[in-house]
């Protein structure tokens, strides 16, 4: 476990990954009225993660879980109060959490792997083997987290 990093930073990391959730929504074409709903969806999961990370016994997939799921549940939630579909929300929410700098170094680490000489860098094998499998559980985390809500919350009525 890291040690705890300061609130205002983590309130600052907060915000910029409400930031972070907004430009995605507007990438997105969300209706407008949905816009900070959007945003606050994103820096809510990046805040929970953190907070799950920092003081909760998880490591980082798990924690990703726990954050995409509650994203799940306010998109229900934010989808009825601005007359939406969830997916406005969840899908700007979940950004966020999207694992990119560790899915680049693998990316990265596998190329290098594949254009060097012969014989085999032990270290660097194993240690592309470990974030590609990081990388697989906080997206199939992520995955989970958007549907455990959907499933919890299904309509029991026909859609016709």
């Amino acid at each position: 476990m890291s040690a705890a990093q300061p609130w205002w930073l983590l309130l600052q990391n907060v915000f910029w990954a409400g930031i972070a959730a907004l430009g995605f929504a507007i990438l997105f074409n969300v209706p407008v009225r949905t816009i900070f709903a959007c945003a606050l969806s994103g820096a809510i999961a990046y805040g929970i993660r953190t907070l799950v990370v920092q003081f909760g016994p998880a490591g980082i997939a798990a924690a990703t879980l726990v954050g995409a799921t509650a994203v799940g549940f306010l998109g229900v939630v934010f989808g009825r109060r601005w007359r939406a579909p969830a997916p406005v929300f969840v899908v700007a929410g979940v950004i966020p959490l999207v694992p990119g700098s560790l899915a680049f170094k693998t990316m990265i680490d596998i190329l290098t792997l594949i254009t060097s000489e012969p014989g085999v860098d032990q270290a660097l094998l194993a240690e592309t083997a470990v974030n590609g499998l990081q990388t697989f559980f906080i997206v199939s985390a992520i995955a989970g987290g958007i549907a455990i809500p959907s499933l919890l919350l299904r309509r029991h009525r026909p859609m016709t």
